[in-house]
């Protein structure tokens, strides 16, 4: 959905449409409907903070859009085990912005690193490691689905500002079901050193 049309319709691409339906604005509780990315992508919540810039746009929409080189965006097989320093979205420079490991033919998780740097990413609700799941087989949030969706580090943050995986304490995402184990190993600068591993 293009910015026009978010404007005439009050949509944005990634709040749930049956919910923002119930909480049609800022007054009736607009952030009820940002369950799927938050505040961490304009297309999803517009801005952050009223009267601030909104925040910078996630790997998976700046994939979408074809703003972020694929050379950038390390591949993982999710049977081998691999380690991978990921540096800043907003950081251009850095060797690695998004890891993507494909799942089967549909979904993958995405991870991407988000600061609060450079032009963009100033406005954030937080700073880490942000995990998606992506399924590319959904085309539009409706009825509890959407085509990303963030893996909420600290669901006792409302509306996935706690989201961020960080260091220390919240360094481990395991998805037991796809026997995948992502753990953030170290932290050097704003970059991290981050383990993908199968589950044994």
């Amino acid at each position: 959905m293009g910015r026009r049309a978010e404007r005439e319709t009050g949509r944005s691409l990634f709040d749930d449409h049956d919910l923002q339906a119930k909480y049609p604005t800022r007054a009736t509780g607009f952030a009820e409907a940002l369950i799927n990315m938050g505040y961490w992508d304009p297309l999803s919540c517009h801005f952050y903070k009223l009267y601030e810039p909104p925040p910078g746009i996630s790997s998976w929409t700046k994939l979408r859009l074809g703003w972020l080189d694929s050379g950038k965006v390390r591949v993982v097989d999710r049977n081998q085990d691999a380690e991978v320093v990921l540096g800043p979205l907003e950081d251009g420079a850095a060797a690695t912005l998004a890891i993507k490991i494909p799942l089967d033919e549909s979904t993958f998780y995405l991870i991407e690193n988000r600061q609060p740097i450079g032009r963009f990413d100033s406005h954030l609700p937080g700073k880490g490691v942000l995990i998606m799941y992506g399924d590319d087989r959904v085309a539009e949030c409706r009825w509890g689905r959407a085509p990303v969706k963030l893996m909420n580090a600290n669901s006792s943050v409302p509306y996935l500002q706690g989201a961020a995986f960080d260091l220390p304490g919240k360094a481990n995402f395991r998805d037991e079901k796809n026997n995948i184990e992502i753990t953030l190993l170290e932290k050097k600068g704003h970059s991290y050193k981050i383990r993908i591993r199968k589950l044994r």
